[in-house]
């Protein structure tokens, strides 16, 4: 009898898709087939139009946009976090698990990388029967905050997710996180803030919680030396 191989889902960013995904996170994707690691990237269900758009975009590269069938995400964006609705996408990527799986681990950049998270945490209530992720990689992540009343200039996760966004108790899961420090979409603090709520939850220093920085900015970096020991860190939790 063979032994199954590893398999990962991978969640793309606001305006992408798996496709694009799959091409900007290449350098991670190919060290993982090496390893023998099957890569699964699917498209958000949310089909964006111009007008769901966060800013503004000129006609030929909106076209261009639609062309290369990239106007999709997991949510529509809003800065106010407790109008935010997943509901539609959680619904979605527990359905594809349920169907597909079961999946090893999961892997979410941005958007995707938000819904990942709430995905690791809840993953045995969303799909029954189905074990804890053992890696879950969160690029540029980041959690659904808003200020809190009790302590001025702080954050707080919004009510309406706070649940969403607390660890599974006493969680076997390696939670790696990955991001770049000139971020100008989703600012390192903010992964950082993602990062310390697991971290504490974990304990400090925990060996299941892990970060890497990068220097670069809103991306999956490719270069082998900061891939290389992320990489070594999904494998590890795959054995």
């Amino acid at each position: 009898m063979t032994a199954s191989i590893p398999k990962l889902l991978f969640l793309h960013g606001f305006l992408q898709n798996g496709k694009v995904f799959s091409e900007k996170s290449s350098g991670i994707r190919k060290l993982l087939k090496k390893a023998n690691v099957q890569c699964d990237y699917i498209d958000g269900p949310v089909q964006l139009e111009r007008k769901d758009l966060p800013f503004q975009m000129e006609d030929d590269k909106w076209q261009a946009t639609l062309d290369a069938q990239v106007n999709k995400a997991w949510f529509y964006h809003s800065e106010i976090s407790h109008e935010l609705d997943l509901s539609e996408s959680i619904k979605y990527v527990s359905s594809y698990i349920k169907e597909n799986g079961p999946y090893d681990g999961i892997v979410g950049f941005s958007q995707g990388a938000a819904l990942s998270t709430i995905i690791t945490n809840k993953i045995t209530e969303l799909v029954p029967g189905h074990p804890e992720f053992k890696v879950s990689v969160i690029i540029s992540g980041y959690s659904f905050t808003e200020p809190d009343p009790e302590h001025k200039g702080e954050l707080r996760i919004t009510e309406k997710y706070k649940d969403a966004f607390t660890p599974m108790k006493d969680s076997k899961t390696k939670i790696i996180f990955i991001y770049g420090t000139s971020d100008q979409a989703v600012p390192a603090k903010r992964s950082q803030y993602l990062y310390n709520i697991f971290n504490k939850a974990q304990g400090e220093g925990s060996d299941r919680v892990k970060f890497f920085e990068h220097p670069g900015g809103h991306m999956v970096p490719n270069k082998k030396d900061i891939i290389r020991p992320v990489v070594e860190e999904i494998t590890s939790a795959l054995v």
